[in-house]
């Protein structure tokens, strides 16, 4: 879907009582409330807000905080759908409500249960997404925000929740995604994770597979035990990527017997029989003869492209730069030529800063161009190069195109689109990472 970034309406929100709820997850699943009425679950004032895409916000935050949401939340809302409608078919087609809070004791007393930074919520009256924005959005909250966006999708789809270990580990998986300005891309592996994993399945921290995929909510919910998220997230990589894409269609066939109200363990057996300890032999290896940082290329991909979203926007301004350095410095003095609150071109500062203060550990940068294209150069050779396309009123394009150094990427990092499916594996071989969500 296109994004449309114009103002969002403001509307009035009634005020409505405090709201005591029995909520069995720490960071579970949560679902939007579907419905006609505008109402407040929170006793504190919260505008509601419906602009174009995928939500309706209910919210006290700072306009640039929501700002922020609402635009990456419509592109990872986007991925969710591919990957759903690629599985399920079907759409989610009514608008799913979402409430951030500003400060912590309003989102406690709309419901959202202590310890947590964000839920998704389903009661008697209705689902809804929640989470405390605050004063500045970090890699943390956003992995938390769409990991619990994830869930009220499935929701949405389903009606009814996926296995454990399938809804939290696809969740997780969602949770990785990385924003650019212009895409949502799934598929990192962060190495700080991966050599958590690594630890722990040589430590024998994590259950068997079997055990995993025949846990139950209510066994879940009572350990909510931060290894069992990386086991989850580790099946779903594996099966979406591993053998060269090898269990990912059955996996998606196991999904629909399970929609379609086969008990999981028999929609398991069924698709990859009864042999777990096979298979869980294989998913060890697998991750284990991985590499330190085997996604690196996709890291950069995405590093890059957001400092091109953010030069091209500087070059529409007419700013231009004759190095890569002048642009750094520029960008890292708050001296960038930008777009305000409510132009379509706007990006969030905390983008920018992000992507900056990651540049340096990625390569070695150069600017060149008349349409400025940044390159970076990877330690082993590889040039990633950002590209823009630019009129005199707007950006037209901006994407990113790859140039691999000393032997072809290993598997891993070829792997640098989404969960499931052709459409994203297509994507994931494209030099442009603009195909993930539009």
């Amino acid at each position: 879907m296109s994004i449309d970034v114009r103002e969002p309406a403001l509307r009035p929100v009634c005020r409505g009582g405090t709201v005591k709820l029995k909520v069995a997850l720490l960071c579970v699943c949560m679902i939007a409330l579907i419905c006609t009425h505008r109402r407040s679950v929170s006793a504190g004032t919260l505008k509601t807000y419906d602009p174009p895409g995928f939500y309706v916000f209910h919210t006290d935050e700072s306009r640039s905080i929501l700002q922020q949401i609402w635009l990456r939340m419509n592109f990872v809302a986007a991925a969710y759908q591919r990957k759903l409608h690629a599985i399920f078919g079907g759409d989610v087609t009514q608008k799913l409500p979402f409430f951030i809070y500003r400060r912590e004791g309003e989102y406690y007393r709309g419901g959202g249960m202590p310890g947590s930074a964000g839920v998704f919520l389903v009661d008697g009256r209705g689902q809804r997404l929640m989470a405390i924005g605050g004063t500045h959005i970090d890699h943390q909250m956003w992995h938390i925000i769409q990991h619990e966006g994830f869930h009220q999708f499935t929701f949405a789809f389903l009606h009814r929740f996926l296995p454990p270990w399938a809804n939290e580990g696809l969740a997780e998986y969602f949770g990785e995604g990385l924003f650019t300005g212009n895409s949502f891309v799934t598929g990192w592996i962060p190495p700080y994770r991966l050599a958590r994993l690594k630890a722990e399945i040589r430590g024998h921290k994590l259950l068997s597979i079997h055990a995993m995929r025949v846990m139950s909510y209510r066994h879940w919910n009572d350990v909510l035990m931060g290894v069992n998220y990386d086991q989850a997230w580790s099946m779903i990589y594996f099966l979406a990527w591993a053998d060269h894409h090898k269990y990912a269609r059955p996996f998606t066939t196991y999904l629909k017997l399970f929609r379609d109200g086969i008990p999981a363990e028999q929609a398991w057996e069924r698709v990859f029989g009864r042999d777990d300890a096979a298979f869980e032999k294989r998913w060890r290896k697998y991750w284990l003869d991985l590499p330190r940082n085997p996604t690196a290329v996709l890291y950069a991909k995405v590093q890059t492209q957001t400092l091109e979203n953010f030069l091209s926007r500087a070059a529409l301004g007419r700013q231009i730069f004759t190095s890569a350095r002048q642009f750094f410095r520029t960008a890292a003095s708050g001296k960038l030529r930008g777009f305000a609150i409510p132009n379509r071109l706007w990006l969030p500062p905390s983008l920018l800063k992000s992507a900056l203060g990651h540049a340096e550990s990625i390569g070695r940068w150069k600017l060149t161009g008349k349409a400025p294209e940044l390159i970076c150069t990877m330690p082993d050779g590889t040039r990633v190069i950002g590209h823009c396309r630019i009129n005199r009123r707007t950006v037209r394009r901006v994407w990113v195109t790859v140039i691999h150094g000393h032997g072809p990427p290993p598997a891993a990092t070829v792997a640098a689109a989404a969960a499931l499916g052709r459409e994203e594996r297509q994507a994931a071989l494209d030099p442009s990472l603009e195909t993930v969500a539009q």
